[in-house]
């Protein structure tokens, strides 16, 4: 297929053909992590399988790894759904939430997702500006995942950002963070006194801490994992990975031990 025919019937398909296809035949065993096929034009675009578009930021030279960049604009899952209904319960005013996935593709393994979710309004000068950017706290095996959770962290931190806003209404529990702090907290339902939903909370509470400190766990089991690939494939220890140059007003969540007091979900008041 020339990349002419991959292009223009369906734009949600990804239009690059990636050099691995090669090594790829040779290889039959490997599952295709996608579902979407290239050469079916007629396939339903919207089953969340393929991004709307993506720019690719490798060459055509063959390598262990290739990496490509897609875009979604907005995302039919539970989480990205719960961000966007809080955006417009805010009143965000033509508000975008563009989720920005890197993938790396390798030979033989699963492929690597690391997502960014960018909230946009319109600006003074006819464009766009960024007004939240958040990222996933590790690499996931699909973009589902990834964006899942991606749009989980700028949740957490939006509604701590608008805390008096939602103070009166259901999703003062959800989980709230600032954004250079590792702790985070939901409100006290006491006054509702409502046993339920207590417990509830309390459960929450405990799941986002568990959740929390699993995400720091299987970023630094994936990053030991790479470094052990590079020792298999070359017998040389890995170059250090260059840092990610995140914007000044969106780092990246720090990590933290699953026991630490700093990185752990409480339950208080709104008004604390």
């Amino acid at each position: 297929m020339n990349r002419e025919r991959s292009r223009g019937k369906n734009p949600w398909r990804c239009s690059h053909r990636y050099p691995l296809r090669r090594r790829r035949q040779s290889n039959p065993g490997r599952s295709r992590r996608s579902t979407v096929d290239p050469e079916d034009p007629e396939q339903d675009p919207d089953d969340g399988n393929a991004p709307p578009s993506d720019d690719v930021e490798d060459d055509d030279e063959a390598g262990p790894v290739v990496t490509t960049t897609h875009r979604w604009f907005d995302y039919p899952l539970p989480v990205p759904r719960m961000l966007r209904e809080t955006l417009e319960m805010l009143h965000y005013d033509q508000f975008w939430i563009t989720y920005v996935g890197t993938r790396y593709r390798h030979p033989v393994l699963h492929d690597d997702w690391d997502m960014t979710v960018e909230i946009s309004i319109p600006d003074e000068f006819g464009s766009r500006r960024n007004i939240h950017v958040r990222h996933a706290p590790t690499r996931h095996n699909s973009h589902e995942a990834a964006i899942s959770d991606a749009a989980r962290e700028a949740l957490t931190t939006l509604c701590h950002a608008h805390r008096e806003d939602m103070a009166i209404t259901s999703r003062r529990y959800y989980p709230c963070r600032l954004v250079e702090r590792l702790d985070a907290w939901i409100a006290n339902p006491g006054a509702e006194q409502n046993p339920r939903l207590e417990s509830t909370i309390e459960y929450l509470a405990t799941l986002n801490t568990d959740y929390n400190a699993a995400l720091d766990e299987l970023d630094m089991v994936r990053y030991e994992n790479r470094k052990l690939r590079a020792w298999v494939a070359h017998g040389v220890e890995p170059a250090e990975e260059e840092p990610v140059e995140d914007p000044a007003d969106a780092p990246r969540r720090k990590k933290a031990r699953y026991n630490d007091l700093e990185a752990r979900t409480y339950i208080r008041h709104h008004e604390d």
